[in-house]
C-alpha cells in the first residue's frame, strides 16, 4: 500500500460574477471571538432579516446586512471554502468570521466534547455524516422555515436539523491516454478485484465523503462485503491513499496514477481549467460508489448569535454562494435556480444511489473498519 501527502492546491475559474473571489488568503485558526447580543438569544430575530432565501434563488442585495461576529469550525478545506468568506466578509463592513479549521472526524469529536458550550455558532462540514451526528445528539437546532423550504428533502435533513450547501458525487476519475470510460465497471465492487487496476488505483480514506461513502457501503451491502472491499484494495490492489483530493486528480491527469475514486468536482476543475487535460470521469450505476452527498451546514444549539448564522445560511443559498461553488470548485448547486453548467455530466445524466443522508450518521463505525484494514493516512 503506498500513501501520498501532496500539497493543496487552489485552482481558480473565471466565476459568473466579478466579485467571487478565486485566491486564497493564508488563514491560520482564528482565536474564538465573543459575540454580539446576548447569549441564547436563539428566537428573537431567527426568521429572514429582509427578504427570505428561496428554491429559486435571490441576491445578497435582497438579504438582510450581516453584521457582528460568527464563529465557523470548518471541516472543508480552506481553499475551497475560504473565498467565499472572504467575499461575503467584503460585501459587508460590519462583519467578520472567526474560521476554525480542522479535520471533519476531529471537529465532530470537539463539538461532541464541548456540547452546548461550544463557541462554536456554526458547523460547517465536507459531508452530511457529520451533520447527522450533530442532529442526533441534539446539538443542532432548527433552522428557519425559509431555509428548509429553499433546499430539495434530498439535500437536507427533512427534520430540518442541517442543509446541504453545495453537492459532490462520489466517481472514477481516469487518465484518458490508459483507459476510455466504457472499458470501466459501473460496479464499485470490481474495482477492488480487477487485475487491470492493481498498483494504478488510488483513493483517499481521510475525508468525510469517503467515510460516507464506507458507511453507505455497510448500509446497502453489509459490513463484511464492506471489510472485503477495503482489504481488497489495500492488499489486492496496492491503492495509494491520497491525503488531498486535489493531488489525487491532478496524479492521474498527470500520468501518475490512472485511476482514482474521489469526488466529481476535484476533477471538473482540472478540466473546467484545462479541457485539453488527460482526465475523465465516469460513474458507477446505483450503487455506493456514485453517492451523491452535500457539504452543509448547521447552527449549533448553543450558539451565541443564531440569528446571524442563520442570514449567513441565506447567503450561502442565495444566487452568489450558490454560483460560487458551480463555477469556482466544480461542485452541484443545491436550489433550483442556480444550475450546473460545468463540464461533467449533471445530475440528471447519472444515476447516483438513492440514500437517506441522515444514514450515515456513524461515522466512527467506518472510521474503525478503515483503521482495521489499514487503509489511513
Amino acid at each position: 500500500m503506498q500513501q501520498h501527502d501532496g500539497n493543496r492546491t487552489h485552482r481558480t475559474a473565471i466565476g459568473r460574477r466579478t466579485f467571487l473571489g478565486a485566491t486564497t488568503a493564508t488563514v491560520g485558526t482564528l482565536a474564538i471571538a465573543g459575540c454580539l447580543g446576548d447569549s441564547g438569544e436563539d428566537l428573537e430575530g431567527y426568521g429572514p432579516q429582509s427578504s427570505p432565501v428561496e428554491a429559486s434563488a435571490v441576491s445578497w442585495d435582497d438579504l438582510g446586512d450581516l453584521e457582528g461576529e460568527l464563529t465557523i469550525y470548518s471541516a472543508r478545506t480552506q481553499d475551497q471554502i475560504d473565498p467565499l468568506f472572504e467575499d461575503i466578509e467584503a460585501e459587508y463592513d460590519d462583519f467578520e468570521i472567526s474560521r476554525d479549521y480542522d479535520d471533519e472526524g476531529d471537529q465532530l469529536a470537539s463539538l461532541l466534547e464541548e456540547g452546548e458550550n461550544s463557541p462554536a455558532d456554526l458547523f460547517y462540514t465536507q459531508s452530511s455524516g457529520e451533520l447527522a451526528r450533530l442532529k442526533e445528539e441534539e446539538l443542532a437546532r432548527e433552522l428557519p422555515e425559509d431555509v428548509i423550504d429553499a433546499v430539495d428533502d434530498n439535500y437536507s435533513d427533512s427534520d430540518g436539523y442541517w442543509t446541504g450547501a453545495s453537492g459532490r458525487v462520489r466517481a472514477v476519475q481516469y487518465n484518458t491516454d490508459e483507459f476510455s470510460a466504457d472499458e470501466l465497471p459501473d460496479d464499485i465492487f470490481e474495482y477492488a478485484t480487477d487485475d487491470r487496476f492493481q498498483d494504478v488505483i488510488s483513493t483517499r480514506p481521510n475525508s468525510g465523503t469517503f467515510r460516507s461513502f464506507i458507511v453507505a457501503m455497510i448500509e446497502e451491502e453489509g459490513e463484511d462485503a464492506t471489510r472485503d472491499w477495503v482489504s481488497s484494495m489495500v492488499d489486492d490492489q496496492n491503492a495509494t491513499l491520497y491525503s488531498s483530493g486535489s493531488t489525487q486528480a491532478e496524479a492521474v491527469a498527470d500520468g501518475e496514477q490512472e485511476i482514482a475514486l474521489g469526488n466529481q468536482y476535484y476533477a471538473g476543475r482540472i478540466v473546467g481549467n484545462d479541457p485539453e487535460a488527460p482526465l475523465g470521469v465516469t460513474f458507477t450505476s446505483n450503487d455506493p460508489g456514485c453517492l451523491f452527498n452535500v457539504s452543509g451546514v448547521a447552527i449549533l444549539e448553543g450558539a451565541d448569535r443564531p440569528n446571524l448564522a442563520a442570514e449567513f445560511t441565506r447567503h450561502v443559498l442565495a444566487a452568489q454562494g450558490q454560483e460560487f461553488f458551480v463555477d469556482v470548485n466544480g461542485e452541484y448547486p443545491v436550489v433550483d435556480g442556480v444550475d450546473y453548467v460545468g463540464e461533467l455530466p449533471t445530475l440528471d445524466e447519472i444515476d447516483p444511489l438513492e440514500f437517506d443522508l441522515n444514514e450515515l450518521s456513524d461515522v466512527e463505525q467506518a472510521q474503525d473498519l478503515l483503521r482495521e484494514e489499514g487503509m489511513t493516512v
